[in-house]
């Protein structure tokens, strides 16, 4: 049976070969028990916290006439639904109306809760409650051009939709 060769036969290329490929598999380790630590941080956190929608109508708790191109002489409402309502129960929420970059109005966005959605939700848990607002835009305020409506949580932007206010004439 053929033993290992002697040591003082081994070439110093292979020493170092040897001495980084073992480092690479130290560094692989450590840094695996490193980052595990802000996976978990990373998983209670909500990617998508609110969707919104212009709607013309909010008819039984659910929007109606959803588009992106209204008539001027329209009553307006931004329809959020949000997913994660405890962690901005702090904050005021407001749902912000501009046109162009001029700021229309500033409405606080009062939460209302969903009744409760059975199934199963993204990350495997049996139920989830969404807390839900709407607020309106008053026709005489409306203009033809560019809008955009935001859903803030004090600093935080949530939400953000842009539409097109078109003249009746």
């Amino acid at each position: 049976m053929a033993g290992l060769p002697p040591l003082r036969n081994l070439r110093k290329t292979t020493v170092v070969v040897a001495l980084v490929f073992f480092a690479f598999f130290v560094h692989r380790f450590v840094n695996f028990w490193m980052e595990d630590s802000s996976y978990q941080n990373f998983y209670g956190a909500e990617l998508s916290p609110a969707q919104s929608v212009v709607c013309r109508d909010v008819v039984r708790g659910t929007p109606f006439g959803v588009d992106t191109v209204f008539e001027e002489t329209t009553r307006l409402y931004f329809y959020s639904t949000i997913s994660n309502a405890v962690s901005y129960s702090g904050d005021t929420l407001l749902h912000i109306w501009f046109w162009g970059t001029d700021t229309i109005q500033k409405v606080p966005c009062i939460l209302k809760t969903e009744e409760t959605r059975k199934g199963m939700d993204s990350r495997g848990q049996s139920q989830s409650t969404l807390s839900v607002c709407h607020t309106e835009i008053a026709p005489k305020l409306l203009k033809p051009g560019e809008w955009s409506v935001d859903l803030v949580a004090g600093r935080k932007l949530l939400s953000s939709k842009q539409f097109r206010i078109e003249s009746d004439r």
